[in-house]
């Protein structure tokens, strides 16, 4: 499968002010979202722990979780926690992104879709 970018607006659902608008590359062998260091600076978000990452070199880093980023992507709002990377100078959406807004990746276009089954971000749980 190719490279998938997407269009998203970013703010600080705690404040509620400032709005960014980015882009975002989607991957859905990532599993969490993950923003540039500038961006949770920007909207200051606050740190709500450390986390050990791994990146696909195999090396391992530390890095703080913010939490209330509010994420609009294919016109469907959640609010997240995401690793802040401070050398990332785009937005990485990962799974647990598309699964919460249950969004449509489709490989031969190379787009992302909101699921057309239903209006609202659809769970399957048991």
């Amino acid at each position: 499968m190719g490279v998938i970018y997407a269009g998203l607006r970013l703010k600080n659902r705690l404040k509620n002010e400032n709005v960014i608008e980015a882009d975002a590359k989607v991957d859905t062998g990532a599993t969490l979202l993950v923003i540039p260091e500038a961006i949770a600076r920007e909207l200051e978000l606050p740190v709500i722990r450390k986390q050990t990452v791994k990146y696909v070199n195999e090396e391992t880093a530390e890095r703080e979780v913010v939490w209330g980023l509010e994420v609009e992507l294919c016109g469907r709002k959640g609010v997240f926690e995401a690793i802040v990377e401070p050398k990332k100078r785009y937005v990485l959406i990962g799974a647990v992104v598309l699964e919460s807004l249950d969004l449509i990746v489709e490989p031969r276009s190379l787009g992302l879709y909101a699921n057309p089954r239903s209006q609202l971000p659809m769970a399957e749980i048991e």
